[in-house]
């Protein structure tokens, strides 16, 4: 069996402390609280100045839902499993809204059968955007977020479309085009 140097056990600890945290969604402040120390005990931990000692070690383990053995490895092998987590949750979160706009559309066919029930599906596109904002808002980079927030507002103007008759209702994708100028130039402005 190779030997294994100190130095590269605390190498392989600060690269994936720092991973798992992070996709914990966690700062060090968090953690450090979480396991009562302080947060300069993480950033030293991360930068590889120093190894917790093993409980602590297991703690951190148990609070970021990870094997010790997964903090000292030499490769992350979790990140796509996190990566594909994260995203099985997002799709599940968004199929939930669809699976209520399909008993809200059973229903209305059931009680009101000459109604235009269909709508159901289109008001759950904005409600899907919505959810997809938020897990985006936690998850993903800002690119998802304006993708999400673009889909709301086309979205949210169709649902207006369809809902109110009127002869120049359609008017409103003018708002649409101009909520989503503002979205694109509050995106490079940030970046």
């Amino acid at each position: 069996m190779p030997e294994v140097s100190i130095y590269k056990i605390r190498e392989n600890f600060a690269r994936n402390l720092t991973f798992y945290r992070k996709a914990a969604g966690k700062t060090q402040l968090e953690l450090a609280n979480e396991l009562n120390y302080s947060d300069k005990s993480v950033s030293k931990w991360e930068r590889g100045e120093g190894l917790p000692d093993l409980e602590v070690t297991a703690q951190i383990a148990q609070t970021l839902g990870v094997n010790v053995s997964d903090l000292i490895a030499d490769k992350v092998k979790r990140r796509i499993l996190i990566t594909r987590n994260k995203a099985l949750i997002t799709c599940l979160s968004v199929g939930v809204v669809w699976l209520v706009a399909a008993i809200l559309f059973f229903i209305l066919q059931l009680l009101l059968p000459n109604a235009s029930s269909w709508l159901v599906f289109v008001y759950a596109l904005p409600v899907s955007s919505v959810v997809a904002i938020v897990f985006s808002s936690i998850w993903w980079k800002r690119i998802h977020i304006l993708l999400s927030v673009s889909f709301l507002i086309w979205s949210a103007a169709l649902c207006i479309c369809l809902s109110v008759n009127h002869q120049k209702i359609f008017l409103i994708f003018i708002i649409a085009a101009i909520l989503e100028l503002m979205s694109l130039l509050a995106f490079f402005i940030k970046k």
